[in-house]
């Protein structure tokens, strides 16, 4: 039973990533899964990029001042597959409102294959997922933040980002 449901998973990863690879636009565009490197990619220009894989962990604030919204994903989460149904429609309909960011390890800081990630992970002390931190950056500090764990829906993550705007 056990390595049937370990086929089921591969056959699904391989699937993911053949049909985000026939999605892309660009070859340094991602659709960000669960066969995704690990690491932190950004929403730019409606596309996600890797953003890194080494070094230190992501600062808000270290892309200027603004709203910075950060959902931290684990390759191994199912809860974080149901996220992403809210998570992705919210962020491509708000690209303009906020930085977007997804931190991806394959479990929490201890399993991942990117140092910054892992960081970043550990930095903001994720011990749950899907988690998403919002920060408002003003003169370079942090003013505000509002953080959310587990499933929320597109409608709660659009009110927290309303919140951050108006304040």
């Amino acid at each position: 039973m056990g390595s049937e449901d370990e086929l089921k998973e591969l056959l699904n990863k391989l699937l993911t990533e053949i049909l985000s690879k026939s999605s892309q636009g660009s070859e340094t565009s991602y659709e960000v899964n669960p066969a995704s490197q690990n690491g932190i990619y950004v929403l730019n220009e409606g596309h996600w990029k890797l953003y890194r894989t080494d070094g230190l962990p992501l600062h808000p604030g270290e892309q200027g001042d603004g709203i910075y919204v950060l959902y931290f994903d684990n390759t191994k989460c199912g809860a974080c597959r149901r996220f992403d149904k809210e998570w992705f429609p919210f962020a491509a309909e708000n690209a303009g409102k906020a930085k977007f960011f997804i931190v991806l390890c394959e479990w929490f800081a201890r399993n991942c294959a990117s140092k910054a990630a892992s960081l970043t992970f550990t930095l903001h002390e994720v011990r749950a997922s899907p988690t998403t931190i919002f920060f408002k950056v003003i003169n370079g500090e942090i003013a505000k933040q509002e953080r959310f764990e587990g499933v929320v829906s597109k409608q709660k993550l659009e009110e927290a980002l309303s919140k951050m705007t108006l304040s």
